[in-house]
Protein backbone atom coordinates (compact mmCIF):
# COMPACT_ATOMS: atom_id res chain seq x y z
CA UNK A 1 0.00 0.00 0.00
CA UNK A 2 1.64 3.52 1.05
CA UNK A 3 4.94 3.52 3.43
CA UNK A 4 3.96 6.91 4.11
CA UNK A 5 1.04 9.59 4.14
CA UNK A 6 2.58 13.10 2.49
CA UNK A 7 1.83 16.56 3.92
CA UNK A 8 0.69 18.73 1.04
CA UNK A 9 -0.21 22.24 2.27
CA UNK A 10 3.06 23.08 1.08
CA UNK A 11 2.30 22.99 -2.83
CA UNK A 12 3.21 25.61 -5.12
CA UNK A 13 1.82 28.91 -3.82
CA UNK A 14 4.39 31.19 -1.92
CA UNK A 15 6.76 28.85 -1.34
CA UNK A 16 9.90 29.80 -2.29
CA UNK A 17 10.44 32.27 0.74
CA UNK A 18 9.04 29.61 3.09
CA UNK A 19 11.47 26.63 1.70
CA UNK A 20 14.19 28.75 2.11
CA UNK A 21 13.71 29.41 5.35
CA UNK A 22 13.29 25.37 6.27
CA UNK A 23 15.95 24.73 4.65
CA UNK A 24 18.25 26.89 6.79
CA UNK A 25 15.86 25.36 9.60
CA UNK A 26 16.93 21.80 8.46
CA UNK A 27 20.71 22.38 7.95
CA UNK A 28 21.46 24.72 10.90
CA UNK A 29 19.11 23.28 13.76
CA UNK A 30 19.79 20.12 15.97
CA UNK A 31 18.08 20.01 19.47
CA UNK A 32 19.07 17.11 21.56
CA UNK A 33 16.11 14.56 21.66
CA UNK A 34 13.50 17.28 19.63
CA UNK A 35 10.88 15.74 17.76
CA UNK A 36 9.43 18.45 15.17
CA UNK A 37 5.77 19.25 16.20
CA UNK A 38 5.13 18.05 12.34
CA UNK A 39 5.61 14.40 13.70
CA UNK A 40 2.43 13.23 14.24
CA UNK A 41 0.10 15.84 12.42
CA UNK A 42 1.18 14.13 9.15
CA UNK A 43 1.77 10.39 8.85
CA UNK A 44 4.56 9.36 11.89
CA UNK A 45 7.46 8.76 8.37
CA UNK A 46 7.47 12.32 8.73
CA UNK A 47 8.34 13.64 5.14
CA UNK A 48 7.27 17.27 3.76
CA UNK A 49 6.28 18.10 -0.02
CA UNK A 50 7.63 21.89 -0.20
CA UNK A 51 7.38 23.50 -3.78
CA UNK A 52 7.45 19.83 -5.00
CA UNK A 53 10.38 18.27 -3.36
CA UNK A 54 9.87 15.54 -0.48
CA UNK A 55 11.71 16.68 2.71
CA UNK A 56 12.07 13.69 4.88
CA UNK A 57 13.25 13.27 8.52
CA UNK A 58 11.55 15.85 10.28
CA UNK A 59 12.46 14.93 13.88
CA UNK A 60 16.27 14.63 12.64
CA UNK A 61 17.02 17.84 14.50
CA UNK A 62 20.23 17.51 17.38
CA UNK A 63 22.53 19.83 19.52
CA UNK A 64 21.65 23.49 18.89
CA UNK A 65 22.20 26.32 21.58
CA UNK A 66 19.05 26.68 23.59
CA UNK A 67 18.17 30.00 22.52
CA UNK A 68 17.17 28.63 18.94
CA UNK A 69 14.46 27.13 20.75
CA UNK A 70 12.93 29.61 21.36
CA UNK A 71 12.86 30.70 18.00
CA UNK A 72 12.30 27.20 16.42
CA UNK A 73 9.53 25.66 18.44
CA UNK A 74 6.71 28.14 17.61
CA UNK A 75 7.66 28.68 14.03
CA UNK A 76 7.70 24.99 13.38
CA UNK A 77 4.34 24.97 15.39
CA UNK A 78 3.36 27.27 13.00
CA UNK A 79 4.41 25.16 9.99
CA UNK A 80 3.46 21.96 11.67
CA UNK A 81 -0.18 23.38 12.26
CA UNK A 82 -0.44 24.39 8.82
CA UNK A 83 1.46 21.60 6.94
CA UNK A 84 -1.32 18.80 6.19
CA UNK A 85 -4.91 18.73 6.00
CA UNK A 86 -7.24 21.14 4.38
CA UNK A 87 -6.42 23.99 2.41
CA UNK A 88 -5.63 27.71 3.96
CA UNK A 89 -5.74 31.03 2.60
CA UNK A 90 -3.19 33.95 2.19
CA UNK A 91 -3.78 37.62 1.18
CA UNK A 92 -7.40 37.23 0.49
CA UNK A 93 -6.65 34.13 -1.79
CA UNK A 94 -8.12 30.67 -0.65
CA UNK A 95 -6.36 27.38 -1.30
CA UNK A 96 -8.69 24.62 -1.64
CA UNK A 97 -7.28 20.87 -1.39
CA UNK A 98 -8.74 18.48 -3.83
CA UNK A 99 -7.40 14.92 -3.62
CA UNK A 100 -8.74 11.89 -5.79
CA UNK A 101 -7.50 8.77 -7.48
CA UNK A 102 -9.05 9.57 -11.17
CA UNK A 103 -5.60 11.77 -11.74
CA UNK A 104 -4.19 8.45 -13.78
CA UNK A 105 -6.84 8.64 -16.01
CA UNK A 106 -8.20 11.98 -16.36
CA UNK A 107 -5.15 14.13 -15.09
CA UNK A 108 -5.16 16.69 -17.79
CA UNK A 109 -8.68 17.39 -17.92
CA UNK A 110 -8.39 17.94 -14.33
CA UNK A 111 -5.79 20.45 -14.77
CA UNK A 112 -8.07 22.14 -17.60
CA UNK A 113 -11.34 22.27 -15.14
CA UNK A 114 -9.41 23.24 -12.25
CA UNK A 115 -7.88 26.26 -14.39
CA UNK A 116 -11.12 27.47 -15.61
CA UNK A 117 -12.56 27.65 -11.78
CA UNK A 118 -9.54 29.73 -11.04
CA UNK A 119 -10.35 31.83 -13.68
CA UNK A 120 -13.86 32.61 -12.65
CA UNK A 121 -12.84 32.93 -9.52
CA UNK A 122 -9.71 34.31 -9.05
CA UNK A 123 -9.72 34.29 -5.44
CA UNK A 124 -9.56 30.79 -5.03
CA UNK A 125 -6.90 28.27 -6.08
CA UNK A 126 -7.11 24.42 -6.61
CA UNK A 127 -4.16 22.02 -5.34
CA UNK A 128 -5.06 18.78 -6.25
CA UNK A 129 -2.86 15.25 -6.00
CA UNK A 130 -3.69 11.81 -6.61
CA UNK A 131 -3.28 8.38 -5.98
CA UNK A 132 -3.64 5.14 -7.54
CA UNK A 133 -7.10 3.74 -6.18
CA UNK A 134 -5.76 1.27 -3.62
CA UNK A 135 -2.94 3.80 -1.91
CA UNK A 136 -5.97 6.07 -2.25
CA UNK A 137 -8.04 4.05 0.01
CA UNK A 138 -5.66 3.66 2.55
CA UNK A 139 -4.63 7.03 2.60
CA UNK A 140 -7.99 8.55 2.44
CA UNK A 141 -9.67 6.86 5.03
CA UNK A 142 -6.33 7.44 7.68
CA UNK A 143 -6.74 11.09 7.11
CA UNK A 144 -10.45 10.94 7.55
CA UNK A 145 -10.03 9.60 10.64
CA UNK A 146 -7.24 11.75 11.99
CA UNK A 147 -9.25 15.03 11.21
CA UNK A 148 -6.94 16.01 8.32
CA UNK A 149 -8.82 15.31 5.56
CA UNK A 150 -8.67 17.37 2.82
CA UNK A 151 -11.35 20.28 1.95
CA UNK A 152 -12.82 18.25 -1.09
CA UNK A 153 -11.75 14.62 -1.91
CA UNK A 154 -12.72 11.48 -3.82
CA UNK A 155 -15.63 9.50 -2.62
CA UNK A 156 -16.42 5.89 -3.56
CA UNK A 157 -20.34 5.00 -3.96
CA UNK A 158 -22.64 3.19 -1.91
CA UNK A 159 -21.51 1.40 1.55
CA UNK A 160 -18.25 2.73 1.41
CA UNK A 161 -20.10 6.13 1.52
CA UNK A 162 -21.91 5.57 3.82
CA UNK A 163 -19.43 3.83 6.19
CA UNK A 164 -16.30 5.66 5.87
CA UNK A 165 -17.79 9.39 4.94
CA UNK A 166 -21.48 10.15 6.15
CA UNK A 167 -21.87 7.91 8.78
CA UNK A 168 -19.18 9.20 11.13
CA UNK A 169 -20.09 12.38 9.98
CA UNK A 170 -16.92 13.48 7.82
CA UNK A 171 -18.94 14.53 5.13
CA UNK A 172 -21.03 17.68 4.59
CA UNK A 173 -24.42 17.44 3.73
CA UNK A 174 -24.83 18.67 -0.13
CA UNK A 175 -29.23 17.61 -0.51
CA UNK A 176 -29.81 21.08 -1.09
CA UNK A 177 -27.22 22.21 -3.81
CA UNK A 178 -28.94 23.48 -7.32
CA UNK A 179 -27.22 20.12 -8.88
CA UNK A 180 -28.52 17.21 -6.80
CA UNK A 181 -31.90 17.88 -8.93
CA UNK A 182 -30.46 17.04 -11.93
CA UNK A 183 -28.78 13.69 -10.52
CA UNK A 184 -30.20 10.28 -12.39
CA UNK A 185 -31.96 8.18 -9.75
CA UNK A 186 -29.77 5.35 -9.50
CA UNK A 187 -26.79 7.92 -9.32
CA UNK A 188 -28.39 9.98 -6.38
CA UNK A 189 -29.17 6.87 -4.40
CA UNK A 190 -25.51 5.65 -4.19
CA UNK A 191 -24.83 9.31 -3.31
CA UNK A 192 -27.16 9.10 -0.36
CA UNK A 193 -27.24 8.12 3.05
CA UNK A 194 -30.35 8.27 5.16
CA UNK A 195 -32.19 10.26 2.35
CA UNK A 196 -29.68 13.22 2.60
CA UNK A 197 -27.00 13.79 -0.57
CA UNK A 198 -23.61 13.93 0.51
CA UNK A 199 -21.42 13.78 -2.76
CA UNK A 200 -21.11 14.45 -6.77
CA UNK A 201 -21.20 11.32 -8.75
CA UNK A 202 -18.80 12.41 -11.29
CA UNK A 203 -19.65 9.37 -13.90
CA UNK A 204 -21.27 6.39 -14.58
CA UNK A 205 -19.45 3.51 -15.84
CA UNK A 206 -19.51 -0.14 -17.48
CA UNK A 207 -17.42 -3.00 -17.22
CA UNK A 208 -16.74 -5.04 -20.22
CA UNK A 209 -13.72 -6.10 -22.90
CA UNK A 210 -11.68 -3.90 -24.45
CA UNK A 211 -10.52 -5.03 -27.65
CA UNK A 212 -8.19 -4.31 -30.35
CA UNK A 213 -9.93 -4.34 -33.49
CA UNK A 214 -7.56 -4.73 -35.76
CA UNK A 215 -5.83 -7.88 -34.14
CA UNK A 216 -9.24 -9.59 -34.18
CA UNK A 217 -9.39 -8.97 -37.64
CA UNK A 218 -5.35 -10.53 -38.54
CA UNK A 219 -6.62 -13.57 -35.92
CA UNK A 220 -9.69 -13.91 -37.80
CA UNK A 221 -11.79 -13.36 -34.64
CA UNK A 222 -15.24 -12.09 -34.43
CA UNK A 223 -16.89 -10.42 -31.23
CA UNK A 224 -17.96 -13.34 -29.39
CA UNK A 225 -21.92 -13.98 -28.27
CA UNK A 226 -21.11 -17.17 -25.56
CA UNK A 227 -18.41 -18.03 -23.25
CA UNK A 228 -17.96 -20.93 -25.70
CA UNK A 229 -17.43 -18.67 -28.23
CA UNK A 230 -14.90 -16.33 -25.92
CA UNK A 231 -12.29 -18.93 -25.50
CA UNK A 232 -12.45 -20.26 -28.66
CA UNK A 233 -11.37 -16.28 -29.54
CA UNK A 234 -8.50 -16.68 -26.99
CA UNK A 235 -7.44 -20.20 -28.47
CA UNK A 236 -7.45 -18.19 -32.11
CA UNK A 237 -5.61 -15.35 -30.64
CA UNK A 238 -2.66 -17.45 -28.84
CA UNK A 239 -2.25 -19.36 -32.08
CA UNK A 240 -1.65 -16.29 -33.72
CA UNK A 241 1.13 -15.47 -31.46
CA UNK A 242 -0.97 -12.83 -29.85
CA UNK A 243 -1.61 -12.37 -25.45
CA UNK A 244 -5.41 -12.77 -25.75
CA UNK A 245 -6.01 -11.02 -22.40
CA UNK A 246 -3.61 -8.22 -20.69
CA UNK A 247 -4.30 -8.74 -16.66
CA UNK A 248 -2.17 -7.03 -14.11
CA UNK A 249 -3.05 -7.64 -10.62
CA UNK A 250 0.06 -6.02 -8.60
CA UNK A 251 -2.35 -3.42 -8.76
CA UNK A 252 -4.84 -5.49 -6.23
CA UNK A 253 -8.24 -3.49 -7.83
CA UNK A 254 -7.33 -4.78 -10.88
CA UNK A 255 -8.21 -8.56 -9.89
CA UNK A 256 -11.84 -8.07 -8.55
CA UNK A 257 -12.58 -6.72 -12.47
CA UNK A 258 -13.46 -10.27 -14.58
CA UNK A 259 -15.69 -11.49 -11.31
CA UNK A 260 -17.30 -8.27 -11.24
CA UNK A 261 -17.97 -8.82 -15.09
CA UNK A 262 -19.41 -12.51 -14.35
CA UNK A 263 -21.42 -11.88 -11.53
CA UNK A 264 -24.18 -10.04 -12.91
CA UNK A 265 -24.98 -12.86 -15.62
CA UNK A 266 -24.16 -15.60 -13.46
CA UNK A 267 -26.21 -14.20 -10.34
CA UNK A 268 -28.46 -11.14 -10.24
CA UNK A 269 -29.63 -11.70 -14.22
CA UNK A 270 -31.82 -14.69 -12.45
CA UNK A 271 -31.43 -13.67 -8.60
CA UNK A 272 -31.46 -9.80 -8.31
CA UNK A 273 -32.36 -10.65 -4.43
CA UNK A 274 -28.73 -12.33 -3.82
CA UNK A 275 -27.80 -9.36 -1.99
CA UNK A 276 -31.01 -8.96 0.21
CA UNK A 277 -30.08 -12.51 1.33
CA UNK A 278 -27.15 -12.74 2.05
CA UNK A 279 -28.13 -9.55 4.42
CA UNK A 280 -30.79 -12.00 5.55
CA UNK A 281 -28.43 -15.21 5.98
CA UNK A 282 -30.29 -16.79 3.43
CA UNK A 283 -27.20 -16.98 1.13
CA UNK A 284 -23.53 -17.18 1.05
CA UNK A 285 -20.54 -16.86 -1.59
CA UNK A 286 -19.38 -19.99 -1.01
CA UNK A 287 -22.63 -21.73 -1.73
CA UNK A 288 -23.45 -19.17 -4.97
CA UNK A 289 -22.21 -19.25 -8.97
CA UNK A 290 -18.93 -17.69 -7.33
CA UNK A 291 -17.09 -20.88 -6.89
CA UNK A 292 -17.59 -21.42 -10.39
CA UNK A 293 -16.61 -18.08 -11.44
CA UNK A 294 -13.32 -18.48 -9.89
CA UNK A 295 -12.66 -21.53 -11.02
CA UNK A 296 -13.33 -20.14 -14.66
CA UNK A 297 -11.67 -17.19 -14.06
CA UNK A 298 -8.29 -19.36 -12.91
CA UNK A 299 -9.29 -21.66 -16.17
CA UNK A 300 -7.93 -18.34 -18.24
CA UNK A 301 -4.40 -18.39 -16.54
CA UNK A 302 -4.22 -21.98 -16.87
CA UNK A 303 -4.89 -22.39 -20.55
CA UNK A 304 -2.44 -19.68 -21.59
CA UNK A 305 -4.60 -16.83 -21.98
CA UNK A 306 -3.06 -14.06 -20.11
CA UNK A 307 0.38 -12.56 -20.32
CA UNK A 308 2.86 -14.26 -17.83
CA UNK A 309 3.44 -12.35 -14.16
CA UNK A 310 -0.37 -10.81 -14.03
CA UNK A 311 0.80 -11.11 -10.51
CA UNK A 312 3.42 -8.56 -10.85
CA UNK A 313 2.10 -6.47 -14.08
CA UNK A 314 0.98 -3.20 -13.33
CA UNK A 315 -2.51 -1.44 -14.38
CA UNK A 316 0.01 0.71 -16.30
CA UNK A 317 1.97 -2.03 -17.88
CA UNK A 318 -1.75 -3.85 -19.20
CA UNK A 319 -2.12 -0.46 -21.36
CA UNK A 320 1.16 -0.79 -22.68
CA UNK A 321 0.41 -4.45 -23.52
CA UNK A 322 -2.56 -3.18 -25.43
CA UNK A 323 -0.86 -0.13 -27.33
CA UNK A 324 1.82 -2.44 -28.24
CA UNK A 325 -0.40 -4.80 -29.75
CA UNK A 326 1.41 -7.30 -27.60
CA UNK A 327 -2.65 -8.05 -26.73
CA UNK A 328 -6.28 -8.02 -28.02
CA UNK A 329 -8.13 -8.01 -25.28
CA UNK A 330 -8.54 -6.78 -21.40
CA UNK A 331 -11.23 -7.03 -18.82
CA UNK A 332 -11.49 -3.48 -17.80
CA UNK A 333 -13.90 -0.37 -17.29
CA UNK A 334 -14.61 1.94 -20.29
CA UNK A 335 -12.36 4.42 -18.41
CA UNK A 336 -9.12 2.93 -19.47
CA UNK A 337 -10.41 4.42 -22.83
CA UNK A 338 -8.92 7.39 -22.31
CA UNK A 339 -5.69 6.13 -21.53
CA UNK A 340 -5.03 4.31 -24.49
CA UNK A 341 -6.30 6.75 -26.76
CA UNK A 342 -4.01 9.01 -25.68
CA UNK A 343 -0.80 6.89 -26.26
CA UNK A 344 -1.89 6.09 -29.54
CA UNK A 345 -4.56 7.63 -31.37
CA UNK A 346 -4.36 5.03 -34.43
CA UNK A 347 -6.03 2.51 -31.92
CA UNK A 348 -8.98 1.23 -33.47
CA UNK A 349 -10.81 -0.13 -30.34
CA UNK A 350 -14.07 -1.60 -29.62
CA UNK A 351 -15.60 -2.73 -26.46
CA UNK A 352 -18.50 -5.75 -25.62
CA UNK A 353 -19.88 -7.29 -22.96
CA UNK A 354 -17.88 -10.35 -21.12
CA UNK A 355 -19.92 -13.06 -22.42
CA UNK A 356 -20.13 -15.19 -19.45
CA UNK A 357 -23.61 -16.82 -21.06
CA UNK A 358 -24.41 -19.90 -22.79
CA UNK A 359 -25.55 -20.07 -26.31
CA UNK A 360 -28.66 -18.13 -27.27
CA UNK A 361 -28.68 -16.34 -23.73
CA UNK A 362 -28.00 -12.64 -23.35
CA UNK A 363 -25.20 -11.35 -20.98
CA UNK A 364 -26.03 -8.60 -18.57
CA UNK A 365 -22.78 -6.28 -17.09
CA UNK A 366 -21.70 -4.83 -14.68
CA UNK A 367 -22.33 -0.93 -14.66
CA UNK A 368 -22.69 2.00 -12.10
CA UNK A 369 -21.44 5.06 -10.92
CA UNK A 370 -17.46 5.22 -10.62
CA UNK A 371 -16.63 8.17 -8.89
CA UNK A 372 -18.12 11.03 -6.55
CA UNK A 373 -16.12 13.97 -4.67
CA UNK A 374 -17.59 15.09 -1.46
CA UNK A 375 -16.62 17.92 1.04
CA UNK A 376 -14.55 17.26 4.27
CA UNK A 377 -16.76 18.61 7.39
CA UNK A 378 -13.70 19.44 8.76
CA UNK A 379 -12.65 22.16 5.80
CA UNK A 380 -12.29 25.44 7.06
CA UNK A 381 -13.66 26.61 3.46
CA UNK A 382 -16.86 24.77 3.32
CA UNK A 383 -18.37 27.96 0.78
CA UNK A 384 -15.45 28.02 -1.44
CA UNK A 385 -15.41 24.19 -1.89
CA UNK A 386 -19.80 23.66 -2.51
CA UNK A 387 -18.82 26.34 -5.07
CA UNK A 388 -16.19 24.35 -6.70
CA UNK A 389 -17.74 21.00 -6.11
CA UNK A 390 -21.28 22.90 -8.09
CA UNK A 391 -18.83 24.33 -10.45
CA UNK A 392 -17.87 20.61 -11.31
CA UNK A 393 -21.62 19.82 -11.77
CA UNK A 394 -21.78 22.24 -14.46
CA UNK A 395 -23.46 20.55 -17.59
CA UNK A 396 -20.77 22.30 -19.99
CA UNK A 397 -17.78 21.14 -17.24
CA UNK A 398 -18.98 17.96 -16.39
CA UNK A 399 -19.65 17.21 -20.39
CA UNK A 400 -15.56 18.09 -20.76
CA UNK A 401 -14.92 15.81 -17.95
CA UNK A 402 -16.80 13.02 -19.19
CA UNK A 403 -15.79 13.44 -22.80
CA UNK A 404 -12.09 13.35 -21.99
CA UNK A 405 -12.79 10.34 -19.81
CA UNK A 406 -15.02 8.35 -22.20
CA UNK A 407 -17.89 7.96 -19.37
CA UNK A 408 -21.22 7.86 -19.13
CA UNK A 409 -23.45 11.03 -17.18
CA UNK A 410 -24.66 10.76 -13.86
CA UNK A 411 -27.07 14.01 -14.76
CA UNK A 412 -29.74 14.03 -16.54
CA UNK A 413 -29.06 17.31 -18.19
CA UNK A 414 -25.64 16.43 -19.32
CA UNK A 415 -24.84 14.97 -22.84
CA UNK A 416 -21.16 14.15 -23.54
CA UNK A 417 -19.92 13.05 -26.51
CA UNK A 418 -19.85 9.22 -25.84
CA UNK A 419 -16.40 7.41 -27.13
CA UNK A 420 -17.35 5.21 -30.50
CA UNK A 421 -15.58 2.21 -28.22
CA UNK A 422 -17.64 2.94 -25.19
CA UNK A 423 -20.97 3.15 -27.18
CA UNK A 424 -20.83 -0.08 -28.40
CA UNK A 425 -21.56 -1.60 -24.60
CA UNK A 426 -25.04 0.49 -24.92
CA UNK A 427 -27.15 -2.14 -26.16
CA UNK A 428 -25.86 -4.45 -23.54
CA UNK A 429 -26.60 -1.84 -20.52
CA UNK A 430 -30.16 -1.33 -21.91
CA UNK A 431 -30.27 -5.61 -21.99
CA UNK A 432 -29.42 -5.74 -18.33
CA UNK A 433 -27.14 -4.52 -15.83
CA UNK A 434 -25.99 -4.66 -11.86
CA UNK A 435 -24.27 -2.02 -9.27
CA UNK A 436 -20.53 -2.98 -8.73
CA UNK A 437 -20.98 -5.31 -6.54
CA UNK A 438 -18.84 -3.69 -3.43
CA UNK A 439 -21.65 -0.93 -3.63
CA UNK A 440 -24.43 -3.21 -2.32
CA UNK A 441 -21.49 -5.25 0.13
CA UNK A 442 -20.36 -4.52 3.78
CA UNK A 443 -17.26 -2.26 3.73
CA UNK A 444 -14.46 -4.94 4.38
CA UNK A 445 -15.32 -7.56 1.93
CA UNK A 446 -14.21 -6.14 -0.82
CA UNK A 447 -10.55 -5.90 1.07
CA UNK A 448 -11.06 -9.46 2.00
CA UNK A 449 -11.62 -10.84 -1.62
CA UNK A 450 -8.88 -8.19 -2.80
CA UNK A 451 -6.10 -9.74 -0.95
CA UNK A 452 -7.66 -13.72 -1.20
CA UNK A 453 -8.03 -13.53 -5.30
CA UNK A 454 -4.20 -12.69 -5.32
CA UNK A 455 -3.59 -15.42 -2.92
CA UNK A 456 -6.01 -17.80 -4.99
CA UNK A 457 -4.27 -17.16 -7.99
CA UNK A 458 -0.40 -17.22 -6.84
CA UNK A 459 -2.29 -20.72 -5.74
CA UNK A 460 -1.27 -20.08 -2.11
CA UNK A 461 -5.00 -20.56 -0.81
CA UNK A 462 -7.93 -22.43 -2.24
CA UNK A 463 -11.28 -20.79 -3.73
CA UNK A 464 -13.43 -22.54 -0.88
CA UNK A 465 -11.02 -20.61 1.90
CA UNK A 466 -11.23 -17.08 -0.31
CA UNK A 467 -15.37 -18.01 -0.68
CA UNK A 468 -15.24 -18.39 3.26
CA UNK A 469 -13.43 -15.54 4.02
CA UNK A 470 -15.61 -13.39 2.65
CA UNK A 471 -18.31 -14.63 4.01
CA UNK A 472 -17.26 -14.26 6.97
CA UNK A 473 -16.56 -10.56 6.62
CA UNK A 474 -19.93 -9.99 5.36
CA UNK A 475 -21.76 -11.76 8.35
CA UNK A 476 -19.35 -9.39 10.83
CA UNK A 477 -19.64 -6.82 8.58
CA UNK A 478 -23.47 -6.54 7.89
CA UNK A 479 -24.53 -5.15 10.16
CA UNK A 480 -22.36 -1.75 9.95
CA UNK A 481 -24.61 -0.99 6.78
Amino acid sequence: MVAHLRCERFSSVGIPRLQLSWESLRTRAALPGFVSPLHGICDGTSSATIGGSTIGGLSMMRRTRPVLLLVLVPLLLMLGLSACGNGGSSGGTVTLKFYHWIGADAGPVIAEIDKKFEAENPNIKIEFTTAPTDQYQTVIKTRLASGDAPDVFGVFPGAWLATYGAKPGYLVDLSNESWVSSLNAGAKGVSSYNGKVYALPMSQNVIGVVYNKDLFARAGVTVPTNWDEFLAACQKLKAAGTTPLALGIKDQWVDQLIPYAMAPTAIYRSDQAFDADMFAGKATFDNSPWKQMMQDYLSLNQQGFFNSGALGTTYQQTQDLITTGKAAMVVNGNWILAPLEQADPSLKLGMFPLPYNKAGETPWVSAAVGEEMGISSTSKHIAEAKKFVAFWARPDIMKLYLDAKKAFPAQSNVTPNIDPAAAEMLPALNAGSYNFLDQKWPTGVQDVMLKDIQSVYAGTMTIDQMLQDMDTTFAAKKDTV
